[in-house]
């Protein structure tokens, strides 16, 4: 498949959608994003989107005017069905094309139903297009175990979420990302709202599963005291993302799924109290943003000689 500069790289991660639970617009969110989860992968040319959350209308927009006539293939993966993680879906110009391929994979092994959630938010009692009209897209499919799709090998996880949420770890030849879009700490309750005996064994296989990853891209919608009050809500919050990512050897931690209540400066607060934890000194810590690109390994080898520029700057409310 044909592809944008990016190619250029090894592998690209481009945030689209960086906002959990609903979209929240605005100048006091304007720098890090209102949108929801999408992720835009490259590699070798082959495109590879992580959630279809509202972020996913403009990846759409831009993958038509990029491609023109040219037909554009795509892997789309839904971690799990939760509205902010799909609610963008409907808006996905190029799944309107026929000439395109864009296949739909889905993670979330514990509730099967992608394609019942997909067509159920487009009936005509909410929306004016049905999903039969999408005519670019090639069928919906179980991603099961170990999974080769081009250049990517990609293996999914079991996170903590109500009504669950798969994470994936996806590997290539050039780097390793890991993306764990919605998930509350092993430590606390489990997916069914019991303590069980096994949360420790749980963290410890999530932390086997994420080991060595190049790039983390982590649910840590909560700062320590938010999170205390919102207990079984299944998203994460600070500590314990620094410390899943130390005890993980991940080079690199994207702070996501940014609480729609947080202003801007409030997320910096976060990544400044983040690189002060004892557990961060290995770790570069940064907060995910719109549109912000991360290239690997051109990024992996500029934070060992120290050279990654420090995009956090606190501001005033």
């Amino acid at each position: 498949m044909n592809s944008d500069s990016s190619s250029n790289f090894g592998l690209t991660v481009r945030f689209r959608g960086v906002r959990g639970s609903i979209p929240s617009p605005g100048r006091e969110t304007a720098r890090y994003g209102g949108n929801t989860s999408c992720i835009e992968v490259r590699c070798d040319g082959h495109l590879l989107i992580l959630d279809a959350g509202s972020g996913i209308r403009s990846l759409g927009n831009d993958l038509m005017l990029e491609f023109g006539e040219r037909p554009i293939q795509a892997d789309l993966i839904i971690s799990h069905t939760h509205w902010d993680h799909i609610q963008g879906f409907p808006f996905f110009a190029p799944a309107y094309s026929g000439g395109n391929q864009i296949r739909l994979l889905e993670g979330n092994r514990e509730n099967p139903g992608l394609a019942m959630a997909l067509r159920g938010q487009m009936q005509s009692l909410h929306f004016p297009v049905s999903l039969d009209q999408m005519h670019g897209l090639v069928g919906i499919e179980e991603l099961k175990g170990p999974v080769r799709l081009g250049p990517y090998t990609i293996r999914s996880t079991a996170l903590n979420h109500p009504g669950g949420c798969a994470g994936f770890r996806i590997e290539t030849e050039y780097g390793s990302l890991a993306y764990l879009p919605d998930h509350e700490p092993f430590r606390q309750p489990t997916r069914n709202g019991k303590s069980e005996p096994t949360t420790a064994g749980a963290r410890n296989e999530l932390i086997k599963f994420l080991q060595g990853t190049d790039l983390l891209i982590l649910d840590t919608q909560y700062t320590e005291d938010e999170y205390s009050r919102h207990v079984g809500w299944g998203h994460g919050c600070l500590p314990d993302s620094v410390a899943l990512a130390a005890d993980a050897n991940t080079h690199q931690l994207a702070l996501f799924h940014h609480d729609p209540c947080h202003r801007d400066y409030q997320i910096d607060l976060m990544v400044q109290t983040a690189r002060k934890m004892e557990a961060a000194v290995a770790v570069k810590i940064f907060a995910a943003a719109e549109m912000d690109t991360v290239h690997l390994p051109t990024d992996r080898l500029k934070t060992a000689a120290g050279l990654t520029e420090d995009r956090s700057a606190v501001r005033s409310a």
